[in-house]
């Protein structure tokens, strides 16, 4: 599946500023199919408020009721933020970090958000294929549109997102060979600095057990030893001089 297979579909929204919202975040998460069913007149404030989202909002599809979307996708997935009790199999949901591995499906999906304020009836769930709940605070469970959006489209984007910045060497994680040379150049920094024996194997494995916990990137790595490699050329040369004299 890639981004375009998803579409956004607000169902009748109260307030055209958050159309505008929804739209700034679909473009932050490099999606691009907005549906709005009934909608209001779009003003000042949706176009304020999508700002870069903006031609997402302006070419946005709309629809008059909820009945047309069954015939544009190929799968439904509702949300809300309603689980209800145990016998209540109409509202059995899964969780946002479960979406991506759940949607083995080809064609068009519409990620449903229903009205801000009583959100989508227990007929318009019937008919979709999924329900999908944003854990949060029982006392206020209720999101934000455009927040619970952004949610759900991060988890579905993130490992494209992810990737690119891994590419970077910034973010690469250690590889073995560099973990290998990174405590070389620390163990022989600690041969020239410490005298003692006990010394030296606490100091070697007290590093080499910050580096198995640590997350430390390619680049990290890479400074560390040209630090390392530094301080040893300079301990030497000050050793040469000192036994010269």
């Amino acid at each position: 599946m890639t981004l375009d297979n998803f579409s956004v579909v607000l169902v009748e929204p109260k307030y055209d500023g958050n159309i505008g919202s929804v739209a700034r975040i679909m473009k932050n998460f490099g999606f691009s199919r907005l549906v709005l069913v009934n909608p209001p007149k779009l003003g000042k404030e949706a176009r304020a408020m999508a700002m870069h989202g903006r031609d997402i909002m302006e070419n946005a599809v709309k629809l008059k009721s909820f009945k047309q979307l069954e015939g544009r996708f190929d799968f439904l997935v509702a949300t809300s933020s309603v689980t209800a009790t145990d016998k209540n199999y109409l509202r059995t949901p899964i969780l946002p970090e479960h979406l991506s591995r759940t949607l083995e499906v080809k064609g068009n999906i519409a990620l449903i958000f229903g009205r801000e304020d009583i959100g989508l009836s227990n007929e318009e769930i019937e008919s979709c294929d999924l329900l999908l709940n944003i854990p949060s605070n029982p006392e206020y469970p209720t999101l934000n549109l455009s927040h619970s959006v952004g949610i759900l489209l991060y988890e579905l984007s993130k490992g494209i997102w992810t990737g690119r910045l891994k590419k970077k060497k910034k973010f690469q994680e250690l590889s073995g060979v560099e973990k290998k040379v990174l405590l070389e150049k620390f163990n022989a920094l600690v041969d020239l600095a410490q005298k003692k024996d006990f010394d030296r194997r606490l100091a070697k494995k007290t590093f080499r057990q910050i580096i198995s916990r640590a997350f430390i990137s390619s680049g990290e790595a890479s400074t560390m030893i040209g630090i390392m490699r530094k301080a040893g050329d300079a301990i030497r040369r000050n050793k040469d001089k000192a036994s010269k004299q």
